[in-house]
């Protein structure tokens, strides 16, 4: 199955009005939703799964263009729920190296853990990046190993200063979210109560302005012209 774009993705809420009601097939582990212009592979949070993820989808559809799409945390005190672009350059903060995209305007810094208030505040600093994930740099790092274009596009669930709760202790051994130990968790500490309720909202607020910033790019060629 042939497909010009492969999209990257950590977990199929973030890109959930773009796939609507299509099936995955699961290969290796990866969950590929075939559409009309791109397959979507869905392969867990963090450096390893999205690895795993883009090489599926590399071996299944033979794309020109690797994208890493997804919801992010923002860095810059300038940015706000709800706003989305394309990222310019990817740096992973494990090792420094940096990559280019097709083109962008945000600066993306991927990290190994969810990035609480001061952790946001020290990547700023360092890095100089504008948003934070735990996926895009082995994205790209798949892309520049396989020789394909490489572009990112994501859209902004929590602002710079925004106060998590422990999300890391429920990200499992597969890369999945443990959502009912969670929910269980914030059940027991009223702490996290509202702050549930602003995760959910802001996290679809992010979807779905991410969804339609990508079928534009889908739509309009974008990637493919990009990529030449």
């Amino acid at each position: 199955m042939h497909k010009p774009v492969a999209i990257i993705a950590a977990m199929p809420v973030e890109l959930a009005p773009l796939l609507g009601s299509v099936q995955p097939q699961t290969v290796n582990g990866v969950d590929l939703f075939e559409l009309t212009q791109t397959v979507v592979a869905v392969g867990g949070i963090g450096e390893k799964f999205a690895r795993r993820a883009a090489e599926v989808a590399i071996d299944y559809a033979q794309p020109r263009v690797l994208v890493s799409a997804g919801i992010v945390g923002a860095l810059s005190p300038k940015l706000k729920v709800g706003d989305v672009a394309r990222i310019r350059e990817v740096v992973d903060v494990a090792t420094g190296q940096r990559y280019a995209t097709t083109g962008g305007e945000w600066v993306l810094a991927t990290s190994q853990d969810v990035s609480d208030a001061a952790e946001k505040h020290a990547l700023l600093t360092k890095f100089g990046a504008d948003v934070v994930d735990m996926e895009a740099a082995a994205v790209a790092q798949a892309a520049q190993d396989h020789g394909l274009a490489f572009a990112a596009v994501k859209a902004i669930s929590d602002d710079a200063e925004f106060v998590m709760p422990p999300l890391n202790r429920f990200i499992d051994a597969n890369g999945k979210f443990a959502t009912r130990k969670f929910l269980v968790y914030v059940a027991l500490h009223p702490r996290w109560w509202t702050t549930l309720g602003k995760i959910k909202a802001n996290s679809e607020l992010a979807s779905r302005n991410l969804c339609d910033a990508v079928e534009q790019l889908l739509n309009s060629g974008q990637w493919l012209v990009a990529s030449g």
